[in-house]
């Protein structure tokens, strides 16, 4: 996730923070990628199924309308938009 999808935060100095967080453009690829891959859902149905349920699961975890969710927070993201918290991330 923080490899290919989390942006990482700068200090004033323009230094890196080692905090990283996943934007809504960054999180509805990473969505795409694991309701593929764990979710098994069918690559045809992912558009439909984003288009449907990703604003809310987005509204869901950006409660303070920042545009950006931390990211050890996406798992939960990933279960909250499949419907699955039993979904097995890895």
């Amino acid at each position: 996730m923080i490899k290919n999808y989390a942006l990482e935060a700068k200090n004033k100095d323009g230094s890196p923070s080692g905090k990283f967080w996943v934007d809504e453009a960054g999180a509805r690829a990473a969505a795409a990628e694991v309701l593929a891959t764990n979710a098994k859902m069918a690559s045809g149905k992912i558009p439909g199924y984003l288009n449907t349920y990703f604003s809310k699961a987005w509204g869901h975890f950006d409660v303070n309308r920042t545009g950006k969710i931390e990211v050890i927070k996406m798992p939960q993201f990933m279960r909250f938009l499949a419907s699955d918290q039993q979904m097995y991330l890895w």
